[in-house]
């Protein structure tokens, strides 16, 4: 049985860090570069814009996080 994988979406989120609690766990709030390009998608490229928004936010990156989805299905 052949399957087929299909790309339907990628998409970026910057984890910026807020802080730890009062265990010493790191704080997060994310912030989304959206939904991108399937067949133009970089990690190189993506990486390279949240690092450069680093300067225009209050927070400092803490983690990049890529979500990619695609379908599965039977040839």
């Amino acid at each position: 049985m052949a399957v087929t994988e299909t790309p339907k979406k990628v998409s970026v989120s910057v984890r910026l860090n807020n802080g730890v609690d009062s265990s010493g766990n790191v704080q997060t709030v994310s912030v989304s570069l959206g939904s991108l390009s399937t067949t133009g998608y970089d990690n190189t490229k993506a990486l390279a814009v949240a690092e450069a928004l680093e300067d225009c936010l209050s927070l400092s990156v803490y983690s990049v996080e890529k979500t990619y989805v695609t379908t599965i299905e039977d040839e």
